[in-house]
C-alpha cells in the first residue's frame, strides 16, 4: 500500500511540474527559515547553563528611587557577601567580582589594551564552571597583584610558552603582576566575559565597609532544597541593620524619614541562568540579549512555517477539481475514506520531506550571512545532538501533516456519484476558508512590514537626534592618566596642529558617564541623586554644549576649583528656576576628606549623555585633575587618516609606550543599539522571506485561477475586453483580499509597537498614520505585481488557441 502511495504521489508530482515546484520551494523556504530562528532561540536560551549547579546561583541587584530618580543596577556593596555567608542559613556560599574596562597591560615593550578585566575572589573557579587550563584552582587568585590569563590572551601575550610565574605591568601606575593561571575562554554563552582575572586583595574596593557604596557584583549559591524568598528576606533586614544607619549618618535623616519622604531602596536577586534574557539593568558585565526578542522571533518563525503550510492548502484545494474524478473513481471502485486520507497525507509527507532536505541544505548555505546578520557564532555543531534528529523529523512529520491535513479531508469529503455527474463545483471557485488562509498569509505579512519599518525609523530617530552636543568628529581616547605631567605638553602639541581644534581631559564621556552620587541642597537640605564628571577648562568648547545660565569654568576664576556646573535637569529637580548666585550643593569633599559646599556657577541644557532609552538624568560638572582618565580631542572635518597618524605619534612621544586607544563619540553612541540594529535587521530578512513565501503561494493560485478561467477570458477578448480590464478582472479578487489583511494589520501592528516595542525608550518616534498606509500600498502593489504577471500571461493569449478546442 506505501508503495503505491509513493508511487501515485511521484506521478502526480512529475505531472504538475509548476504547482509541486511552488510547494517544495515554499515549504523549503518556510522550514530553513524557522529552524535558523530557532537555532538562534536555543543559543539564547543556553546562556550560563554550563556552570555546574548553576540553577542554585543568584546575582544580587540593587534598585530605587530618590526624589523621583529611579536607578537599577547589577551592583551591591562589599559587605554584602560576607553578611549573606555569616547571617544566611540559605547560602552555602558567595563570591564577589569587580570589573576594569580597556585596561593597559605592558609586557616589556609591547602594549595591550584588554577590553575587561574581572577582579574575583580565590573561590572562582570552585564557585562558576570555568575550566582552569594551568595552575592551581584553589590558590590562582590568593594573594595580592595576582592574574589569571585567558588562553587566547596568554598565546597573544606569550605565544607558546608558559605564562605561569611570568610578570606583567597593569594599569596606568604600571603595577608588577604575576600570572599564575591560564583559563579556557569563556564561552560565547556566557554573561561573564573577560580577558583576564585579577585576584580580589589586588583592588581597594574589595576592603570597602561602607554599605551606601555600590561598586561590586555579589553572586550566592544557595543549598539544594533551599527557597531563595528566605534570602530576599534576610537582604531585606540588611537594609534595615547596615544600610539604615549610614543613610542617617551621610544624609542626616532616619531610614524611616528618607523612605516616608517617597524614596525607595531594595536589593534583588536574580537567578543566573536569567541574567541574560531577563536583566535590565545598569553595569551589567556584558550586554543582556531580550526574552521580548524571543517571543518576537519566535512568533516570526511561527508564523513564516504557516503562512508555507497555508500555501500547500490554498494550491491543494485551489486544484480540487483536477483531483476531484480521481476520488470519485477511487472511491466507486471500493477505496475508503482512510485509505484516501492515507494517500494525500502521503503526499503532504513526501512534499515536507523533500522540503526538509532542500531546508537543510538552505541553513548551511544561509549560515554565515545569517551570523554576520544577528552577531551571534551560530555553527551546525548542534544537529551533533542526539535529540536534534529526531526533533527533525518529527518537525517534518508535523509539517506535513499541518500542510496535508485540509486537503485530505476536503477532497475526500467529495461524493463520487456528484462527482461523477460532472456536479462538483471547481476548486477555484469562490471558498471563505481558501480566502481566509490568503488574508491571514498577508496580515502576517504586512504586519512585519509595519514593524520593519518602525524599527528602522527608531534607529534612523536616534542615530539623527540632535543629543543636546556636536558628536560628530571627536576622538575619546584612553588611558590619559600615563602622560602623568606630560599631560598639558601632549595637549598643546595637539592644538598646534591646524587640524586639531580643542581638547579636554574628563573622568568619563558621553555615553559613558555613569558615576552618581547623592548630594545635599544647602537651602532645602534636601537629598538628591545625581551623575557625576570631573571635566577641566575646555570642556565646553571641545564638546559644545549649550549654556542655558551663569558661566562655564575659567582659567580666571581661581575659585573655580570649589565650583559646579548642573545640567537643566539637576536644577530643575532641585527646585531652582533662576541662578541667584546663591545655590549650594553638599556631597564633596576637599583634599583632606573633610564635607565641603560648593557654588553653582551656571547651567547646561540637558543633554544626552547614556542610551536614548533613558531619559537625561541630572549631572553636575566640576573641575578635575589633569590628566583624567579620558581625553576628548575635536578635529577639524576631512583627512581622517593622517590626523590619526599625528595623534599617534604625539601620544608616543609623550605616554612613556603607554597602548595608544581610541574611539569616535558618535560611533559609541551607535553601538549602544547594536542590539536593537540585529534586531532590525532580522526582523526586515524574515519580514522579504515571509512575504515571498507568501507571494508565491499566491503566485501559484493566480496561475491556477487563470487557468481556469480561460475560456472567460478568450471569450471576453473576442467581445473586445481590453488589456487592462482582463487583468483588473483577474486580479480583483485578490488584490481585495490584501485590502482586508491590511484594514487588520495595521491598526493591530500600531498598538503592539507602540505599547510592547517603543515603550522601552524614552526618545522614541511616533508612528502616523503615513507610515502604516505606506505598509500597506507596498503589500498591495506586491501583490497585485505578482498576480499581474499571470494575468498578463493570460490575457495576452490568442483566444483562437483557446476557443477552437472547446
Amino acid at each position: 500500500m506505501l508503495k503505491s502511495y509513493l508511487k501515485i504521489t511521484f506521478r502526480n508530482l512529475l505531472k504538475n511540474k509548476v504547482y509541486s515546484a511552488i510547494n517544495i520551494l515554499g515549504l523549503s523556504l518556510g522550514m530553513a527559515a524557522s529552524i535558523l530562528i530557532v537555532i538562534y532561540i536555543v543559543d539564547e536560551l543556553s546562556y550560563d547553563k554550563f556552570h555546574p549547579g548553576g540553577e542554585l546561583i543568584y546575582r544580587v541587584g540593587m534598585q530605587g528611587k530618590m526624589n523621583g530618580n529611579e536607578f537599577n543596577m547589577a551592583l551591591s556593596p562589599a559587605p554584602l557577601s560576607q553578611a549573606l555567608k555569616d547571617e544566611v542559613p540559605e547560602v552555602a556560599d558567595a563570591i564577589r567580582l569587580g570589573a576594569f574596562r580597556t585596561m593597559p597591560i605592558r609586557l616589556e615593550e609591547k602594549t595591550f589594551t584588554e577590553p575587561m578585566m574581572l577582579v574575583a575572589e580565590s573561590n572562582f573557579f570552585e564557585f562558576f564552571g570555568f575550566e582552569l587550563l594551568q595552575g592551581d584552582p584553589k590558590t590562582a587568585l590568593s594573594g595580592t597583584d595576582r592574574i589569571v590569563l585567558t588562553e587566547s590572551t596568554s598565546k597573544k601575550y606569550f605565544g607558546d610558552a608558559d605564562p605561569i610565574g611570568q610578570i606583567i605591568l597593569r594599569g596606568s601606575d604600571k603595577r608588577a603582576t604575576e600570572v599564575t593561571g591560564v583559563v579556557a575562554d569563556p564561552p560565547h554563552n556566557s554573561h561573564l566575559d573577560f580577558e583576564m582575572l585579577l585576584s580580589a586583595e589586588s583592588w581597594a574596593y574589595m576592603k570597602d565597609l561602607q554599605w551606601s557604596s555600590n561598586n561590586l557584583y555579589t553572586y550566592f549559591r544557595i543549598h539544594p532544597g533551599s527557597n531563595p524568598q528566605q534570602v530576599k528576606i534576610a537582604l531585606d533586614s540588611f537594609i534595615q541593620k547596615y544600610f539604615g544607619p549610614e543613610i542617617e549618618q551621610f544624609l542626616g535623616i532616619s531610614l524611616k524619614a528618607f523612605l516616608e519622604a517617597g524614596n525607595q531602596f531594595g536589593y534583588l536577586i536574580q537567578p543566573l541562568q536569567e541574567i541574560h534574557l531577563h536583566s535590565d539593568l545598569d553595569e551589567e558585565i556584558k550586554p543582556g540579549g531580550s526574552i521580548q526578542y524571543l517571543y518576537i522571533f519566535g512568533a516570526i518563525a511561527l508564523f513564516i512555517i504557516v503562512i508555507a503550510c497555508i500555501n500547500f492548502m490554498n494550491l491543494s484545494t485551489a486544484r480540487s477539481s483536477n483531483r476531484a474524478k480521481e476520488v470519485g473513481v477511487r472511491k466507486s471502485v471500493g477505496a475508503g475514506k482512510g485509505r484516501l486520507i492515507g494517500q494525500f497525507l502521503s503526499e503532504s509527507m513526501v512534499y515536507s520531506f523533500m522540503s526538509g532536505f532542500i531546508a537543510l541544505l538552505l541553513i548551511v548555505i544561509a549560515l554565515r550571512p545569517f551570523n554576520s546578520l544577528s552577531g551571534k557564532e551560530l555553527g551546525l555543531e548542534l544537529f551533533a545532538h542526539p535529540l536534534v534528529l529526531p526533533a527533525f523529523l518529527g518537525f517534518m512529520i508535523l509539517i506535513g501533516l499541518m500542510a496535508g491535513s485540509y486537503p485530505a479531508f476536503y477532497l475526500t469529503a467529495f461524493s463520487p456519484v456528484a462527482v461523477l455527474k460532472g456536479k462538483i463545483r471547481s476548486g477555484v471557485k469562490r471558498s471563505n476558508f481558501r480566502n481566509g488562509l490568503v488574508v491571514f498569509q498577508f496580515f502576517i505579512s504586512i504586519s512585519l512590514i509595519i514593524s520593519s519599518m518602525v524599527v528602522y525609523k527608531q534607529l534612523n530617530y536616534m542615530q539623527e537626534k540632535n543629543l543636546g552636543f556636536d558628536k560628530e568628529n571627536v576622538i575619546k581616547l584612553l588611558h590619559t592618566m600615563a602622560l602623568g605631567k606630560n599631560s598639558e605638553s601632549f595637549k598643546q602639541e595637539l592644538l598646534a596642529n591646524s587640524g586639531f581644534v580643542s581638547a579636554s581631559y574628563a573622568n568619563a564621556l558621553p555615553p559613558n558617564i555613569d558615576w552618581n552620587s547623592v548630594f545635599k541642597t544647602s537651602d532645602t537640605k534636601q537629598d538628591f541623586l545625581c551623575n557625576l564628571n570631573f571635566v577641566d577648562h575646555d570642556h565646553l568648547e571641545t564638546m559644545k554644549y549649550t549654556m542655558v545660565m551663569g558661566r562655564f569654568f575659567s582659567k580666571d576664576y581661581p575659585s573655580d576649583t570649589g565650583a559646579i556646573l548642573l545640567n537643566e535637569s539637576a536644577f530643575r529637580q532641585m527646585g531652582w528656576t533662576t541662578l541667584d548666585g546663591n545655590q549650594r550643593l553638599g556631597g564633596f569633599w576637599n583634599v583632606n576628606s573633610e564635607p565641603v559646599e560648593r557654588e553653582v556657577i551656571g547651567v547646561i541644557q540637558d543633554f544626552n549623555f547614556e542610551s536614548l532609552k533613558n531619559a537625561v538624568r541630572p549631572l553636575i560638572m566640576t573641575l578635575g585633575p589633569e590628566p583624567n582618565r579620558e581625553l576628548a580631542v575635536r578635529i577639524s572635518p576631512g583627512d581622517l587618516e593622517s590626523k590619526l597618524a599625528f595623534l599617534e605619534r604625539t601620544w608616543k612621544k609623550h605616554s612613556d609606550g603607554a597602548a595608544f586607544e581610541y574611539s569616535f563619540v558618535d560611533a559609541n553612541f551607535d553601538a549602544l543599539f547594536n542590539q536593537e540594529k540585529k534586531m532590525g535587521n532580522i526582523i526586515l530578512i524574515f519580514t522579504v522571506l515571509a512575504i515571498s513565501i507568501a507571494c508565491l503561494g499566491l503566485f501559484g493560485l493566480a496561475a491556477y485561477t487563470a487557468e481556469q478561467r480561460s475560456k472567460e477570458i478568450s471569450i471576453r477578448k473576442a467581445l473586445g475586453a481590453s488589456m487592462a480590464n482582463l487583468v483588473t478582472i483577474l486580479s480583483k479578487d485578490f488584490t481585495i483580499l490584501v485590502g482586508i489583511a491590511f484594514l487588520i494589520a495595521g491598526p493591530l501592528s500600531y498598538y503592539l509597537m507602540t505599547n510592547f516595542w517603543l515603550q522601552n525608550f524614552a526618545f522614541r518616534v511616533d508612528i502616523d498614520v503615513f507610515l502604516i498606509l505606506i505598509a500597506g500600498v507596498i503589500s498591495i502593489v506586491i501583490a497585485w505585481l505578482t498576480i499581474s504577471v499571470q494575468s498578463f500571461k493570460t490575457a495576452m493569449n490568442n483566444p483562437v488557441d483557446y476557443l477552437k478546442n472547446e
